[in-house]
């Protein structure tokens, strides 16, 4: 769809980029900033990018005039793209690089169309006053400009953004696909694609990034290997769990470095670092008692952490299906509550008191 409005020129002037995180979305954008200012006139004609020309080894970089990439900053204790990326309040001077606004009327400096790309643009990412200084832009777009907005949470933008947008939606990647693309990566053993593969629930781009980053995998070792540890301990394991997914958290930097706020316009704190890394590593949980439950199922061959067969096996029995579907429903609610700036230990330890003596 993206080629074909570039053949047909009917290149829309704002896009709305939709989809889960780790799917390719801001992958997508970039390709297409490419392709619209490819100045390989071959593959422009098919709606493509050479990757070999000026534009698109500039727009590789992040350094192409007329493209940007507009991401949160912490600015005043909160991480959003701030308002002066937007547009100048009034009575002060425009900074540099020029705000959108005010660089959108500006023609384009060496490509044929200028593209903001804004990730994400859903709060708390792009806040409701830089919204609505954008929207302006959106309702009178000049010709040579293109808007695409990134968003795995649609009903935290604003309405009237949404309204104003082609939606472009993603979907998630049948599993083989995913594995397909670990193996021409290269460099994880058949049990480690079959894992990564399984976590990434079908989002293409988190598998990329995962399988290039090898901290996941080292924290997975780590975690799935005390996890054997601590099961027969009884009551005392529960602590000992929510401490170890802590430490984790903590010490590991489990995302990969491209994915971390641009440029280190952050600081990021340990809290901050903790509850960035805890929901990677809950899948990782999740993933252990999946392959639980397959086991207490009869299929055994269904499981993810293959690798771990072993250990696996040493605890059949230990858990009904009842139970295993109930700490899977538990580490799941457990992410999502961490995701909303629950308190750490405290969901921690409910969930892994919850997990082994709950249901």
């Amino acid at each position: 769809m993206l080629r074909r409005s570039i053949t047909t020129e009917q290149v829309g002037h704002a896009y709305l980029f939709l989809g889960p995180e780790g799917i390719g979305k801001r992958t997508t954008a970039l390709a297409y900033a490419k392709a619209l200012n490819c100045q390989d006139e071959d593959a422009h004609a098919q709606g493509d990018f050479c990757q070999h020309c000026r534009a698109c080894h500039m727009i590789e970089m992040g350094h192409h005039p007329d493209v940007r990439l507009l991401t949160p900053e912490t600015t005043g204790g909160k991480t959003v793209i701030p308002i002066d990326a937007i547009r100048t309040k009034a009575g002060e001077n425009a900074t540099h690089p020029l705000p959108l606004r005010e660089d959108a009327q500006l023609k384009p400096m060496e490509g044929r169309m200028k593209v903001y790309i804004l990730d994400p643009a859903n709060r708390p990412g792009l806040q409701e006053d830089a919204g609505n200084a954008l929207l302006l832009t959106l309702e009178e777009p000049p010709p040579h400009v293109v808007i695409i907005l990134i968003s795995s949470r649609p009903s935290a933008m604003l309405p009237t953004l949404v309204s104003r947008c082609q939606p472009v939606r993603f979907h998630l990647a049948p599993y083989a696909a995913v594995v397909q693309t670990l193996e021409e990566i290269g460099g994880l053993s058949p049990e480690q694609t079959a894992a990564l593969a399984g976590m990434a629930d079908g989002r293409i781009g988190w598998a990329r990034a995962m399988a290039c980053s090898p901290q996941l995998l080292t924290a997975r070792q780590t975690l799935l290997s005390e996890l054997d540890r601590l099961l027969p301990a009884g009551l005392p394991a529960a602590l000992r769990l929510a401490e170890t997914l802590h430490h984790l958290a903590l010490s590991t930097t489990v995302l990969p470095v491209d994915e971390e706020e641009d440029d280190g316009k952050a600081r990021m704190t340990s809290d901050r670092q903790v509850r960035r890394n805890l929901p990677e590593l809950l899948d990782v949980l999740a993933t252990w008692w999946r392959d639980m439950l397959v086991g207490e199922l009869g299929q055994p061959d269904r499981r993810l952490n293959r690798d771990f067969a072993v250990l696996l096996d040493r605890h059949r029995a230990r858990f009904s299906p009842a139970q295993l579907r109930f700490g899977l429903k538990t580490i799941m609610q457990t992410k999502r509550l961490i995701e909303r700036n629950a308190n750490i230990d405290l969901a921690l330890e409910c969930m892994c008191m919850m997990i082994l003596f709950g249901g």
